[in-house]
Parts: C-alpha cells; structure tokens; sequence
C-alpha cells in the first residue's frame, strides 16, 4: 500500500473502540458509532454491561442478553443495543409484517459489537495465555484446552481488526522461516514456513497456541511488516468460537442496522431461508467466510464492510496452503439459491478469494469497492442458475482476477457490467519469494527495493469451465501487465461455445508496453467496437497505426460475417486524458474525462435492454469510459451512500 495512502487510512481508522494502536496500524478504517436517531413506534432495550434478563426491557430497566430479548420483539418493534461488547452466538427467526418489519440496531451514538468468540482471550488475556515450556521464539498456549475447537482457528488484533494467521501447522508457527522453499507444498513441512502473528489448534492437546513474532519481509514496504507487541498477555484478541456469531434463519421483514459481528471460526453472519432482510451499516469480520447466503430472496446488504482474514504480511501461497482459503461471502445454491439482492455502497475487501454470488439471480451489485483478494475476486459461474446480474459503478482493485469463473453449469440470464472502474495497477501478493534475492522480485531499479512483481487481471477460471454471458460496456480499465494470450480489452473478448460476450463504449489503458489486441476465434458469440486503448509507457512515443496487425488478421476479416464493420472497427489509440492521473491508491486521481479527451463523443449507442445508471447524463453521443463528460466524481462504499 502507497505510504501516502496507509498514512490517510491510519488517520481516518482511529482507534474506534477507544483503545491504543499496540499492534499493527489498522489496514481499514474502523467501525464507529452511527448517528442514526432513533425511529417513532415501540421501543426495547438490551444493555450487555449493565442490563438483566430481569427487567422489563425499557430504557431504564434494559435487558442484558441478545438471547433473552430477540424471541420477544413482535412486528412493528425496535431492539436498540446499547454500547459494548454482547459475548453471544445470536440466533433471529423473527417473522414480522411488510408495514411492521422488526428492526434490531444500534442505540444512536453507541457501537454495539456482536462476538460469538472465546472472552477471556479480551477481557483477561494476562491470564489466558501461557508461555510454551522451552520456547525461544515466543510461542504461548492456552491456560485451558479446547476440547470441541476443530479446525482452523480465526482471530484478530482488537484494537486495529487486522487479522491473525489460521495455522494448520504447528511447525510453521514456530518456524523462523520466511521464504518460499518448502519441500511440501501443503504438507507439514520440516523446515516450516512463518506467515506472521497468528494461532493454531494442537489436535493433540486441545491448547490454543499463539505467535506474535515480528515479520522482515525485504519485499515488503516497512510499513506492511508487523512490528508491533509480542506478548499476546499484554493485547486484547478476538479469538474466533466454533458457532455462527449472528444468524438469521427464516427471518422475514427483518431489519439490522449498525453493529459490530464477528468471533466466528466459520461464518460470522448466516441468512438463510430468509425473505425481505435489509443489512445496512454493518462490520462483519470473517470467518470463513465472513457472509453465508441461502435460500434468500429480496435482500438488501447497504452501507457495510466485509473484511476478510488478509492482513497486510499476508500472500496467497500462505493462506491456500499453509492457512486457511476462505471465501469473503458465499450465496450458496441448496434450496434453489437466492434471489432479487442488493449490494450496494458497501467495501468489500482482504481475503484469499472474494465474494462467491454468481449463484444469484437478480443481482444488483453497485458503488461497492472490491479491493485486495490475492486469488479471485468475484465468483460468477457456479453451481445454480444465477444471471441477470448488474455489477454497475463499483471500483475493482488488487485481485488476482477481477472475475472468476469455476465448473460446467447451466448459463444464466446474463450478466452486466457497465461504469466501473477497474483499478489493477496496485500490487497482488500472489507468489511469495522463494529467497532474500529471488529474481522475480528484483528491483525495477538497480539499487532500489525490493518490489511485488504480480498486479491483477480481468478474468480467470479453473478447469475449462462454463463462463457466463457478459456485457462490459462503458468501463474504465487500469492495467498494469498483459493480459493473457494479449487478448483484445484485458481478456474482456474470452467466450467459450454456446456463450456470449460484448466490449463497447471501454477505456483500457495499460501502464507496461502496449495493450494486447487478439481474439478469440470468429466462432464464438462475441463482438467488440468503439473503445479506446493507451498505454501510458509506450504510448506517448509510439507511431503508425496501432491496430493495424490486428485489422489485417483472418480472425478480423471473418467477424464480418457477424458484425459487419468488423470487430474493433472503430476502435481508437489515443490519451484519454483523464481530469487527474495518478498511481494506483492516489487518492486524488480522478477517471472523469477533461473537454478534450477524445473519448468524449466517440461512442456507440447501445440498446436499451442494457443497463446504464448514467445514459441519461451522457449528453450527445455517447462518451466512452465510466464516467461521461460532466458526470460526478466516481465514490464507492458506506462514505459515499445517501445518508439513511
């Protein structure tokens, strides 16, 4: 992460839970209380520090657990939570009314956090914890086994939410090991492998061990290594449970506004065979994965945060095989999928893989960040008949691939993508270095630091699978490497038989040699027209006619026979001159087109049937990219929403 930026992210994520930073500068800004002023109609109360199960549930005389409280709401009721921490595993199957939906929330001004985790591990973490006998690299173990704990366990720093390793090996948690040259790629290997602070499970002994070790990654910036205390006795550490933290089973016309979940080994919030749920203004902490979805229809996931279990020493080999590959949210298909959701405004961000919802049908996914999945990004071919999905105004960075596609299934109804910004110049921690010199990780500069060679791509799958119908059409896309095989839009023009696939109205730009121009061969359902290509390295000096290669070729002269023009007749190369270059995490670049750029105008109209939040600001002929001449600056996640 640029410094500039992990400087404005530490500024705004300020301790939120009123304790000092002893362990890592937080990744994210951190959850705060809302402001969200309490609603008309009746009134319940919970107060986890000073409430009884006793009272009566009103303002003055709150009831303490979530358990006690949540059977009695009838429709029409509010449960606001008071402040704190509610040490729960709650459950919800409240069924309320369309004019009386049952809210649960936070009281205005106070942050309530749902952990469905171990509290001694907060609460009382001198005594929690005890040094391993012999140890000489600060290994601690439990006070008390574990005996029903499986697995791979899931925990977090408290005061700045960055995550703690799930070791499946003990010999990697003590290793002083930090390179890639293992003899057992995910075996327990002799020499192990240390993939920073985290815990692991002994099987045999039931004990809970802990290594809070300092990481000296030379491929890292200072500012990604952990350096902070050692002695888990001295820090406060949300050490997951093995239960769901929050779950919402049969729910209908059900509300949850404002809290804090997280404290779970497996999935922190469930919904399942649920009907008209609105999540807004949440902070879910994964788990694996953070967000399960079943069997769900009418939907709503607002104004949130989905944090997965990177932290910022994190690489993708040290979570698939040396940790735990989870998911950042599921949208499972048993029971006939889900159906009709919304996600919009949220960040969903820091996992090995990323949200898992191709299996939606009716999916409405817009103005959310996507950012820093070492794998894959979002899932959109898997089991189900998911489709007619619109992923529209929403920022794509740091994934492996942006798109990800898994299996042979049914084809569904189609799937959108229109005015995004597709930002995969920033670093992707893929492959971990195999030694203090390892030539894939030498400097771009002789004499400069180390660098991360591997930025993202467009798309990927695994194993010749289904891939859906896709349409990009007015998209901004930032790329740093080639793509695959050079194809034409970063990979946008890949389709496999029986499929379709549409790239209009696109900006690609790419910041290392030029832009790769070839297709996929004539038989397949694709076309591609009026875009514009620039690559800010070789662009500025280069001369002749750019797709000149690319209109000479067989491929091009047979796409007549579908596409009279031919595939990327009116194509252009040019600067589209943005209003602000920058790198990738400036937060001052700005994609909104200057009065010259040759984008503007040089578009195709498009049909109807193909949806555009922002044809009717594009005055004139169509402009290419995400934003059209004019058009507001480009803001994703709960800072950007409407206020509620």
């Amino acid at each position: 992460m640029p410094r500039l930026l992990s400087l404005l992210v530490a500024l705004w994520a300020a301790p939120a839970f009123g304790a000092e930073v002893r362990s890592h500068p937080p990744m994210r800004a951190l959850p705060v209380a809302s402001a969200r002023p309490q609603a008309d109609g009746p009134a319940l109360f919970v107060d986890a520090a000073k409430g009884d199960d006793a009272n009566d549930g009103s303002l003055a005389k709150p009831w303490k657990t979530l358990a006690h409280a949540i059977p009695k709401l009838q429709p029409g009721d509010t449960l606001y939570l008071r402040g704190g921490t509610y040490y729960e595993r709650v459950t919800c199957k409240l069924s309320a009314l369309a004019n009386k939906p049952i809210t649960v929330r936070a009281f205005p001004n106070e942050l309530p956090v749902i952990d469905g985790g171990l509290r001694e591990f907060a609460d009382a973490p001198a005594t929690a914890w005890e040094p391993v006998p012999g140890s000489t690299v600060g290994e601690y173990r439990s006070a008390k086994p574990y005996p029903k704990f499986e697995g791979i366990v899931v925990g977090h720093f408290i005061d700045s939410m960055i995550t703690l390793h799930g070791y499946r090996f003990g010999n990697d948690l003590r290793s002083v090991n930090l390179f890639w040259n293992l003899k057992e790629k995910v075996g327990d290997d002799p020499n192990g492998l240390y993939c920073g602070p985290g815990l692991w499970l002994n099987p045999a002994t039931g004990h809970l061990h802990c290594r809070l070790a300092h990481t000296k990654f030379a491929h890292l910036a200072p500012g990604d290594n952990y350096a902070g205390e050692t002695d888990p006795r001295k820090l406060a550490l949300a050490v997951a449970g093995p239960g769901i933290a929050f779950d919402l089973t049969g729910a209908k016309h059900v509300r949850v506004f404002d809290l804090v979940i997280r404290g779970s080994n497996r999935t922190a919030l469930n919904v399942e065979g649920c009907a008209h749920v609105e999540l807004d203004g949440l902070h879910v902490y994964g788990g694996s994965p953070a967000v399960v979805l079943r069997a769900s229809s009418d939907l709503k996931l607002t104004r949130s945060c989905v944090r997965g279990i990177s932290a910022p020493w994190s690489w993708r080999g040290g979570q698939k095989y040396r940790g735990n590959s989870a998911y950042l949210m599921t949208a499972r298909p048993e029971g006939g999928g889900c159906k009709n959701v919304e996600i919009a405004y949220c960040e969903l961000t820091d996992c090995h893989d990323g949200p898992y919802i191709g299996t939606i049908r009716g999916l409405r996914f817009h103005h959310n960040l996507v950012d820093n999945f070492n794998d894959d990004g979002v899932y959109l071919t898997a089991a189900g008949t998911g489709g007619d999905q619109h992923y529209t105004q929403n920022r794509f960075s740091r994934c492996l691939h942006c798109f990800a596609f898994a299996g042979k299934y049914e084809i569904g109804a189609g799937v959108f993508v229109a005015r995004n910004v597709f930002d995969q110049r920033g670093e992707v921690r893929y492959q971990w270095p195999s030694a203090a010199d390892d030539p894939l990780f030498a400097p771009a500069k002789p004499g400069g630091p180390a660098r991360v060679p591997h930025t993202g791509f467009l798309n990927g799958d695994h194993g010749s699978p289904t891939w859906e119908k896709i349409y990009y059409y007015h998209n901004t896309f930032l790329f740093a490497e080639k793509a695959f095989r050079d194809q034409y839009g970063f990979g946008a023009s890949r389709a496999t038989a029986g499929t379709t696939r549409r790239a209009f109205n696109n900006i690609f730009v790419q910041t290392q040699g030029l832009p790769g121009l070839v297709f996929e061969g004539p038989e397949n359902d694709f076309v591609a027209d009026h875009n514009l290509f620039w690559s800010t390295s070789d662009g500025p000096t280069f001369t002749g006619d750019f797709f000149a290669t690319a209109r000479k070729s067989k491929v091009f002269e047979a796409s007549k026979k579908t596409y009279a023009p031919g595939w990327g007749a009116s194509d252009r190369f040019a600067d589209p001159k943005f209003v602000k270059w920058g790198t990738w995490g400036d937060p001052a670049a700005d994609f909104r087109l200057a009065k010259d750029s040759p984008a503007v105008d040089a578009g195709a109209a498009l049909p109807k049937e193909w949806p555009d939040p922002l044809r009717g600001a594009d005055a004139g002929k169509p402009d290419l990219g995400a934003l059209p001449l004019g058009a507001a600056p480009f803001a994703v996640g709960p800072r950007a929403a409407p206020k509620p």
